[in-house]
Formats: C-alpha cells, structure tokens, sequence
C-alpha cells in the first residue's frame, strides 16, 4: 500500500473513468479522452471519427486514445447480455481487454497521458493541469464495462483512478 500511495504522489495528474454522457458536465478542467473502439458521432459532431472540437462548456471532443482501445484479438468475445455472467472477471472480452492493458509499459503511459494534460494546460491557457478522463460506453453501474480493466490495470500499477461523475441539479 505504502508503494502504491508513493506511485500516485509522483503522477501529476488526476485521471479518471467516465461515460460519454457525462461528458455534457465537464468543464474545460476534465479532458475527454475515448478508449472506445467506435464513438457516438455527437463525440466528432457528426464529421468523422478523427474530428476533435470544443463544445459549448469549452471542453474537448473527439479525442482518442488508441493504445487504450481494445485490439483486434478482443474481437467477437462479448456474446451479448443474454449469456453473460455480469462477473467482469469471467468475461472473455473483459479478460482479454486486460492482458491487452497488462502489454502496456505504465511509466510510458502515464507520460503520454501526462503530456497531453501539459499540452491542453498551455493551449487553453488553464492555471492546473487538467485530469484525463478514460471514456467507456456503458454507466458505472454496468459491470460489463472496459472500466473493470482500465480501473483494475491502473490499481495494479499503484494508481488509483476516480470515477467522474456529476449528477445534475434539479
């Protein structure tokens, strides 16, 4: 525990999972990021997958990380909701997305997740730097999320990351 405490003091910044519908309640402070194979065409604004803008809370959309996004070898191992288990840890797909995780080197991800938080810091003129936000498809309460092993992969690495979420005010 005490390694871990000591990794996450050395990294600079926050990171966090979330959904792309939160991403409506972000502030330029959060950067979006896709781990997603496909993302819904409003993340792009209708103008293709590689497009990137700032929406009306001046926020980022469309970025993506492919190092993140599942692999081919993932391909066709999700079988629907009606054969699953809803246990992430039994999941072919899931298990699959992990070992794909686990090929990765952590320092040098951290760095590049790193630098593209210097790199919006600067551009949008921010006083911190902002927090990485790894976008997945389905909400938290899913168990049948890429969040599992993202989360999973960056605690076993002596990070843990948050889970964004803000609930809108009635």
């Amino acid at each position: 525990m005490e390694v871990a405490a000591k990794l996450s003091s050395m990294i600079p910044i926050d990171i966090y999972t979330s959904y792309f519908y939160q991403v409506r309640f972000m502030t330029p402070q959060f950067v979006p990021v896709s781990t997603a194979v496909w993302d819904p065409k409003w993340f792009h604004a209708g103008k293709g997958q590689d497009y990137t803008f700032r929406d009306k809370n001046g926020v980022w959309n469309g970025l993506r990380t492919p190092w993140f996004r599942p692999d081919s070898s993932c391909d066709g191992l999700c079988r629907g909701p009606e054969t699953c288990s809803h246990r992430p840890q039994s999941c072919p797909f899931l298990r699959c997305y992990r070992a794909q995780l686990d090929r990765l080197d952590f320092s040098d991800t951290v760095k590049k997740l790193v630098t593209a938080a210097q790199y919006y810091q600067e551009k949008d003129k921010l006083p911190t730097l902002p927090a990485i936000v790894l976008l997945v498809h389905e909400a938290p309460t899913n168990p049948c999320s890429e969040r599992w092993p993202l989360q999973s992969w960056f605690r076993d690495n002596g990070y843990e990351i948050k889970e964004f979420s803000k609930i809108p005010t009635i």
